[in-house]
């Protein structure tokens, strides 16, 4: 073909047996992992077809090929541009066919790898009307059942996740008499019933997985992961010598396929986990040592190894060695860029704890009486933990980050993965010389990695300090105090947790104690819970929630007494369940916490040191410019608006009802201040929101908060919602991950007055850790947010007392105490801590 091409492109460079001919030539090339020459080949091909014949349906292909390769190189951005130019040109020509709902699920999966879950949803949709129409009960169909199974599955819904799935089967087992898809979609659904501990469920799953993989070939790897698929299934409903006979026979099968492969290397973990799990640590650990070895050449289950290995050290009591272990862990995982990762690598990961590392390592820490290298693998978690927040999102910071860096990253991480499936499918077929070519050009793009995250850091501190900041140590902690403040810093733990407190430099004191707290996450979930249950009702008993605040106060602060007595200010550095507890109404005594302290929090010293460095010289905050947003609300649930996001927010029971009490609360807060900016009704929108300027210094938004635990950067400010939101225009939600990417201010305070934000509900806190730490990236010092949603009404009030105290020259902690100390001496059953105990100033306290 390649001659035949050459004579063609002499005489009639731009004929369609050209661009076929390019186009398929790219394809064979990308198939053979050969990205460079098949995305210049597209190229060719694209431009050719734009000269020959714009606005045809055979651009729209070619700009679908070369979307693929594009993505497939690491520029996302441009793939979607492709997409969009493709879909465009087959919308206009009415085009119906299968070209059209590849180029419509390509979209699709292309938005489901930046993590819009509701964007993603909508094409799928609309890809699954429209090859309906195409033939009913056809692939693309299943395609798309598919993909609805995964947005499904992502969202926590597996009940739904699990009957897409199914239906997805059942038109299978219509088109694929051989059974590969078959098999692939019955692992899929093994997966999930693994994940949910449906062991019996799993278990008929994978035998009839294997079943079909033993017909087409008994030593195969798809046999080998049916194998350890099963396996798990097993070891879920305790039959563990069963599990580890599968094991043994998945182990066989790959180490006569390739011995140093990542999936053996990943059979040997598994079977170290199950042996330590048995408490036969000496056998586990021949196994997990094999998986280090294995491993230490792919990054994936690197960490997950050493992990394993220190436990097992740990219960053999091998302290140092244990140390030494769960440091090579925690290192491991740290130099892994933060991102989600794939369902391979999910299935070997079934059991594992890897969000658990830190705390072990700081556990054993205390135990080897060493509490400063304990708080600071805290600190190391809290930072990790952050970066995987950020990594359910492919943010592109496309206002800060220039788009070489950005393209260049993910090219990197694009052929960094590439070479590494590549490494894993290596066979001793393919000679030496060949695994040393890997390995070698891994090392390259590992400096290469290197390179360009110190440029990013150069270009942009904000970018480049959200994902590798380097955890403060305990000295710099300390200076970062201002003097009279004292840090509670907690880690939660599944059986125990552990409280910090850290003491400002030059106070006197050990600088740094510990103090267990006889509580784990389960526990305090459950009584925090139970606290807000009785906080979020006004008319519940005073008597019991006293008791509950009591026992919560001597549970979590009581043991710290002793150091915290003489502090000017309590900074709480919260964990787990106690992102949701307001530490204000807790009871020392017969007075509330915030009557003896002012408190404010922050996600841990190393994000409040940040934060204190753009604390400005000089500020008054009696004479900053006030800028306030009241939306109107007038939609329900039953007039759904066009947006998907919205939509999304409703049907997951989420209220956008009319707050009448806001435009009042802004207002009264405005007439305290001169020259406000206030935007009220409709024009309090999203655009107007995202611009702001750095010559906003209080940002008041009064509204709805909707706050999502599972996926925190999609939580939103609900503004104006758009009557008729037309493509491309904003939807009214101003969701955290915007907010990163497309907010700048230079803000003192940003004070989130938003009802009804559903925390309750979910009992968690990582969507309001969303938000607050959005705006904390986008400039504001400090973020004043409620914990549950209060009365409209009463927050009006609040409000403006609250105010009030900042213009009067108090400082922003003080100035919440004094409007809540306020509220608690009220005479009026709006005393109850449910009229004030919501609101927290997480930040900077001046």
């Amino acid at each position: 073909m390649e001659n035949a091409l050459s004579l063609e492109e002499k005489d009639n460079p731009e004929s369609l047996f050209v661009i076929l001919a390019l186009s398929k030539l790219g394809a064979t090339l990308e198939k053979q992992d050969n990205l460079e020459e098949s995305d210049r080949l597209n190229r060719r091909a694209y431009d050719l077809a734009r000269r020959a014949a714009p606005g045809s349906n055979l651009e729209a292909l070619t700009a679908n090929n070369l979307a693929a390769t594009t993505a497939m190189r690491g520029n996302l951005p441009q793939a979607e541009l492709y997409l969009g130019r493709a879909l465009a040109i087959q919308e206009k020509l009415k085009v119906a066919d299968r070209w059209f709902l590849t180029t419509i699920l390509n979209y699709g999966e292309m938005l489901l790898q930046r993590g819009d879950l509701a964007g993603a949803e909508t094409v799928f949709l609309r890809a699954k009307r429209a090859s309906e129409n195409v033939q009913p009960d056809g692939r693309e169909v299943a395609i798309t059942l598919h993909y609805l199974g995964k947005i499904a599955f992502q969202r926590g819904d597996h009940d739904a996740a699990e009957n897409l799935l199914r239906r997805e089967l059942v038109l299978l087992e219509k088109l694929d008499p051989n059974g590969n898809l078959i098999r692939e979609r019955l692992t899929g659904l093994g997966d999930l019933a693994l994940l949910r501990h449906q062991g019996k469920k799993a278990g008929k799953l994978w035998r009839r997985a294997l079943a079909i993989s033993d017909n087409l070939n008994p030593m195969g790897p798809k046999s080998a992961s049916c194998l350890v698929g099963l396996a798990e299934a097993m070891r879920l409903r305790g039959r563990a010598a069963e599990a580890e006979e599968l094991l043994q026979r998945a182990l066989t099968i790959w180490q006569k396929i390739n011995p140093e492969a990542a999936d053996t290397g990943a059979i040997h973990l598994k079977l170290g986990l199950l042996l330590l799990e048995q408490g036969e640590a000496k056998a586990a650990e021949a196994h997990l040592r094999a998986a280090i070895r294995i491993h230490q050449t792919y990054r994936g289950l690197f960490a997950e190894s050493y992990h394993a290995l220190a436990r097992s050290q740990a219960r053999r009591g091998q302290r140092e060695e244990a140390a030494a272990s769960y440091l090579a862990a925690v290192d491991a995982l740290e130099a892994q860029r933060a991102r989600l990762g794939g369902a391979q690598e999910s299935r070997w990961l079934y059991g594992s704890s890897l969000g658990d590392l830190y705390f072990e390592a700081a556990e054993l820490q205390l135990a080897l009486a060493r509490p400063q290298e304990a708080w600071r693998y805290i600190e190391r978690g809290r930072a990790r933990g952050f970066q995987e927040l950020l990594a359910q999102r492919n943010l592109r910071f496309a206002g800060e980050l220039p788009a070489d860096l950005y393209i260049e990253r993910r090219r990197l991480d694009a052929e960094y993965d590439q070479v590494q499936a590549a490494l894993a499918r290596w066979d001793s077929e393919q000679g030496a010389g060949k695994i040393e070519a890997f390995q070698d050009r891994l090392r390259d793009l590992r400096l290469e990695q290197s390179e360009v995250q110190e440029r990013i850091r150069r270009s942009s501190p904000r970018v480049g300090s959200l994902e590798g900041s380097d955890p403060l140590e305990l000295p710099a902690a300390r200076s970062a105090l201002d003097p009279g403040t004292v840090l509670l810093e907690y880690a939660v733990g599944p059986e125990r947790s552990w409280l910090f407190v850290v003491q400002p430099a030059g106070s006197a004191g050990p600088g740094l104690s510990v103090f267990p707290i006889a509580a784990g996450e389960k526990v305090l979930r459950k009584e925090v819970g139970s606290f807000r249950n009785l906080l979020r009702r006004p008319g519940s008993s005073r008597a019991a929630l006293r008791a509950r605040a009591r026992r919560l106060y001597n549970l979590l602060v009581r043991p710290a007494e002793r150091r915290i007595t003489g502090a000017g200010r309590l900074l709480v550095s919260p964990d787990g369940p106690l992102h949701a507890l307001p530490f204000a109404a807790l009871r020392r005594g017969s007075h509330y916490l915030i009557e003896w302290k002012p408190i404010h929090s922050a996600l841990s010293a190393t994000v409040y040191a940040e934060l204190k460095k753009s604390r400005p010289a000089g500020r008054n905050l009696r004479e900053e410019r006030l800028t306030a947003f009241a939306p109107l609300y007038a939609r329900s649930a039953t007039d759904a608006p066009a947006s998907p996001d919205v939509r999304e927010a409703l049907r997951r029971g989420w209220s956008l009802k009319p707050l009448p009490s806001t435009r009042k609360e802004v207002e009264s807060i405005a007439a305290l201040y001169s020259h406000p900016q206030v935007y009220l009704g409709r024009e309090a929108t999203e655009e107007r929101a995202k611009s702001l300027g750095p010559d906003s210094r209080l940002v008041h938004f009064a509204g709805h908060g909707l706050l999502d635990e599972r996926f925190p950067l999609n939580s939103a400010l609900a503004l104006t919602l758009p009557e008729h939101p037309a493509e491309g225009q904003d939807n009214g939600l101003l969701q955290a991950w915007e907010i990163f990417e497309s907010v700048h201010l230079d803000a003192d305070l940003v004070t989130l007055s938003a009802c009804d934000t559903a925390l309750g509900r979910e009992m968690g806190g990582e969507g309001l850790v969303g938000l607050t730490r959005a705006f904390q990236y986008a400039g504001a010092r400090s973020v004043l947010a409620s914990l549950w949603g209060v009365a409209d009404y009463s927050t009006a009030r609040f409000m403006k007392r609250f105010y009030g105290y900042l213009r009067a020259g108090k400082s922003k902690d003080e100035a919440l105490r004094e409007a809540q100390i306020d509220q608690i001496r009220e005479k009026s059953g709006s005393s109850h801590p449910f009229f004030w105990a919501a609101f927290e100033l997480s930040g900077d306290w001046r």
